[in-house]
């Protein structure tokens, strides 16, 4: 198998005094039966309880800079989440498995930026930030910001 055809990711679990939090969020672009779709989720583990955004219970949007932003919302229920993450450093380019086997598609950073924001209704249940968050970019083409469409 291979990897979407482009794809993000923002993943941590080290966040300034918020030692019970967790999160993993990402987007791709991939071929299902013959047809491309592109979606994104995000999974959040805070004191005992997973908050899940995915396609078939949330509306999730994301800006994605070729190297060096992202950005992420999702509204489910009553509960809402906002990530942003950013890079200052060049990452590093990695190999990742394609149809033409393993190249160099991918840039990864494990010193990345990333504030979490989850609220049920008008209250802000989480605010959390890290300097050690993963952020990563794959595929391709990356010449341009990829927004999801509303």
């Amino acid at each position: 198998g291979a990897f979407p055809e482009k794809w993000f990711w923002l993943n941590c679990n080290t966040f300034e005094d918020e030692p019970d939090l967790a999160l993993t969020a990402g987007g791709g672009r991939r071929s299902i039966l013959g047809w491309m779709e592109s979606v994104a989720m995000i999974g959040i583990h805070h004191g005992g309880i997973f908050y899940e955004f995915v396609p078939w219970n949330a509306q999730v949007t994301w800006e994605i800079q070729p190297w060096g932003s992202w950005h992420m919302t999702a509204t489910r229920d009553r509960f809402r989440v906002e990530l942003h993450g950013k890079s200052d450093r060049p990452g590093t380019v990695l190999r990742a498995p394609t149809l033409d086997g393993m190249i160099p598609v991918c840039r990864d950073t494990m010193h990345g930026w990333i504030n979490l924001s989850l609220w049920e209704g008008d209250r802000l249940m989480v605010q959390a930030t890290s300097r050690q968050g993963g952020l990563e970019v794959g595929g391709g083409p990356w010449d341009q910001v990829w927004r999801s469409h509303p």
